[in-house]
């Protein structure tokens, strides 16, 4: 699989030999806006590596017409005069992807957006969707003969567009400028909007909503807003407390909570859990949490520890394994676990 700077070039050869205003581009006119746009330097072997690759494994018809001085996509070949003929293959798709210069120019900063918070909490969340591309990109290479494209042969989960989305780049330019932010704050159970300020430090997601995680000075503590609940946003030009002064660790701060919702002065416990056999072979491939400890494997229970903050968030997961979990311990998650089966179990009384 070609890497990052690769392909990016690859797009951009890709971008020039498709260019109807501007035809059979010479090999100077590539290096020159390969470079104008990598700020990288790049030399007429690198580019003639560069479309032998795409040749190889992209199956991309690239030839150099000898009357134009250019490249383009097609075929040439003698005729029976031997005179050399040109064809252009108007078909072909690099990758089947159509890019234009605003998707290429999104391309570079989503590439500098990944490469800033690579070390932070925020790009763990995005791991499955990039596994879910990168996948993609492979899988298609190995259908690339079929007649039918890999959207065909493939579905990845797709919960649809959630508001709050639209927040999302103000607050992350908040964060990197280290910028305090105002907004208007609209809770589901309350009916008034509220006005709000907070430090912001973190953004996460959850099943597919967003959040925002910052200091609240109105409350002199850590607190979590919803990206979809903000009315309205506006990024102040005051400076944000910094977290350490604080003892906030953005990348630490969800390592023994599962979902988004935690208190300051929750304590992490101790939590164990009984499993049938077939479910347990779920949470070995994919576990429920990083702090998964198996304790029993047998054909009868797969059990395992956790060591979490017991939250709305972690009892909802628990009980979305219907009657294939048992809560061991401790007590209160138990009792917990019981009085809200049975409160489901009245309505269904009725």
């Amino acid at each position: 699989m070609a890497n990052k700077n690769q392909l990016l070039r690859y797009l951009i050869v890709d971008e020039l030999l498709r260019n109807k205003q501007k035809k059979y581009p010479s090999k100077e006119d590539i290096l020159e806006v390969i470079r104008e746009r990598t700020d990288k330097d790049y030399s007429d072997s690198s580019l003639e590596k560069d479309m032998k690759a795409m040749r190889a494994n992209f199956n991309a018809p690239i030839e150099f017409h000898n009357f134009h001085r250019g490249y383009f996509y097609g075929y040439k070949q003698k005729n029976r005069r031997g005179e050399m003929t040109y064809e252009e293959d108007r078909e072909y798709r690099f990758m089947s992807i159509s890019l234009s210069q605003k998707d290429l120019t999104a391309l570079n900063f989503a590439e500098s957006i990944l490469q800033g918070f690579k070390d932070t909490n925020i790009f763990g969340e995005f791991t499955d969707a990039i596994n879910k591309v990168l996948d993609a990109v492979e899988i298609s290479k190995q259908l690339k003969d079929t007649e039918k494209g890999y959207k065909n042969f493939i579905q990845t989960e797709n919960a649809g567009y959630t508001l709050g989305r639209g927040w999302l780049s103000d607050v992350l330019m908040a964060i990197k400028e280290q910028k305090q932010i105002y907004f208007e704050y609209k809770k589901f159970t309350q009916e008034d909007v509220s006005q709000r300020t907070l430090h912001p430090y973190l953004l996460k997601e959850f099943k597919g909503r967003w959040y925002v995680v910052g200091y609240n000075p109105d409350r002199q503590s850590i607190a979590t807003f919803a990206l979809d609940r903000i009315v309205s946003l506006q990024i102040s030009s005051l400076t944000v407390m910094y977290p350490e002064k604080l003892g906030f660790e953005p990348d630490r701060y969800y390592d023994n909570c599962f979902g988004i919702t935690r208190l300051s002065e929750e304590k992490t416990e101790e939590i164990t859990l009984s499993f049938d056999p077939f479910t347990g072979n779920y949470l070995k491939t994919k576990p429920l949490h990083s702090t998964q400890e198996i304790l029993i494997d047998t054909e009868q229970e797969f059990r395992i520890r956790l060591e979490l903050i017991i939250n709305r968030d972690l009892v909802m997961e628990l009980l979305s394994f219907g009657d294939s979990l048992k809560v061991v311990s401790p007590k209160r998650l138990v009792d917990e676990m019981k009085n809200l089966l049975k409160a489901t179990l009245e309505k269904y009384s009725k």
